[in-house]
């Protein structure tokens, strides 16, 4: 009997550690090389004191999720194109990003990116391969070329060949040094390539939830569990007892599908606008939203003809980045 109380009070310690804290996890865009312009002579010319390979080191910093860099390229003799790579991840997570936490996962992230970023055209091809310390020296010292043998190692994720412009990501490498080499694969004409690294770091802060919010959150997980029990009503009742404390835009769409199924729509209606100005401004809010969709899925699934419930859910899902 002792052993099942400890067990109980463990558990009930935990939920309400739980609910005294909330994890903010935030993306940031890190520049680790700025804009770089390396200069490239081709093949036969650098035989003849020039360079035709060049490298770039590149340090991860910690928490890294993935990282990107983008290039152009362009003749010997032109000038510089601008990539401004950081600038457009950097603003692309503050579009993406609520006021205390983020709304996208990584995954979400490399999408956005992809999709976003403008790259100039460029006009010469150019080989960049990843690599680690010892065969970055190997690369530099031509040692593919050697007539009696020779190789050097290059991770695929991240290499890139005879390409005239591109952005390339990776995830799989997060950590430590790495080397971009940098090759001009032309024999006889020289070129620029201008090229930029950028990592997105994830960062966690807990942050301590007031009195208020708590109280709201409990009053909150008590309406539901009245709502799973079939008393709608009652499961209103709490939620406006939440909203006395803290307003919080679970608690509130709760309300207002216990609203929906009561055949209050019109009521039910507003409760949900205020519930979607709430959850974009808190923490999570694609998981949130994700969680008020498949709860009205649920209820839609038992009663096709539920009224307003498909119209709110559409509305809801124009808010999911």
């Amino acid at each position: 009997m002792k052993k099942t109380k400890l067990i109980t009070f463990l558990i009930l310690f935990i939920n309400l550690n739980l609910f005294s804290q909330e994890i903010i996890t935030k993306f940031e865009s890190v520049q680790l090389i700025k804009p770089r312009v390396i200069s490239l002579n081709g093949g036969m010319k650098s035989a003849a004191g020039g360079k035709s390979r060049e490298y770039i080191k590149v340090d991860l910093p910690e928490n890294t999720v993935e990282w990107y860099y983008s290039f152009t390229t362009s003749p010997g003799v032109s000038g510089t194109k601008n990539l401004n790579l950081a600038t457009q991840i950097a603003a692309m997570l503050a579009s993406k990003t609520s006021v205390i936490g983020t709304a996208l996962t990584t995954t979400g992230i490399t999408k956005e990116v992809m999709k976003s970023i403008e790259i100039p055209a460029g006009t010469n091809s150019a080989d960049i391969y990843l690599c680690d310390r010892t065969n970055i020296d190997k690369f530099l010292a031509k040692e593919d070329l050697n007539p009696f043998g020779g190789s050097f190692l290059f991770t695929m994720e991240g290499t890139v060949q005879n390409t005239k412009q591109a952005i390339v990501q990776i995830n799989d490498i997060t950590k430590g040094t790495v080397f971009l080499g940098l090759k001009n694969p032309s024999t006889l004409d020289g070129i620029n390539i201008n090229i930029e690294v950028v990592a997105i770091v994830k960062t966690q802060t807990i942050v301590e939830k007031s009195d208020n919010e708590k109280k709201a959150e409990l009053y909150g997980s008590l309406g539901w569990k009245q709502f799973e029990n079939g008393d709608y009503q009652k499961c209103i009742e709490y939620s406006e007892k939440a909203n006395e404390s803290f307003q919080l835009g679970w608690v509130n769409a709760n309300k207002g599908l216990s609203l929906l199924l009561l055949n209050r729509e019109t009521e039910a209606m507003e409760i949900y606008i205020n519930a979607i100005t709430l959850i974009k401004k808190q923490n999570n809010p694609n998981y949130v939203f994700a969680e008020v969709i498949k709860d009205l899925e649920k209820e839609i699934n038992k009663n096709p003809s539920l009224k307003g419930a498909k119209e709110i859910k559409e509305i809801i899902k124009l808010e999911v980045k």
